[in-house]
């Protein structure tokens, strides 16, 4: 990830991607304790948490506890990995707008 500049990215989704999104978080470890407690906080029923990070295995390992403590699902309906290792800003965005435009019917991203 050491090829995305995350702040010219947030700001890329803000504008093109904005009315499609409910928010977006920087977080820089989920998967550590104040990770999980941020999970618990946002996730809810009704919105899909795109989780742009390491390899979608990997994230379903790490982020599972923190889906558990919020109560909510780790399925299709409420989660999306999206790997971005070795990624630059443009595919990056590429993969999230991809995973947007996915979302399930009534679900926010």
């Amino acid at each position: 990830m050491a090829k995305i500049d995350f702040w010219a990215l947030a700001e890329r989704v803000r504008l093109e991607l904005g009315e499609e999104i409910e928010f977006m978080a920087l977080h820089p470890r989920l998967c550590e304790a104040d990770g999980e407690r941020f999970m618990q906080n946002i996730l809810k029923e009704g919105l899909l948490f795109i989780t742009p990070a390491c390899k979608e295995m990997k994230q379903q390992k790490l982020l599972r506890d923190g889906f558990e403590k919020a109560g909510v699902p780790m399925d299709a309906a409420h989660w999306k990995p999206v790997m971005l290792a070795l990624e630059t800003t443009e595919t990056a965005f590429e993969k999230i707008k991809a995973a947007i435009e996915g979302a399930p019917d009534g679900a926010k991203a």
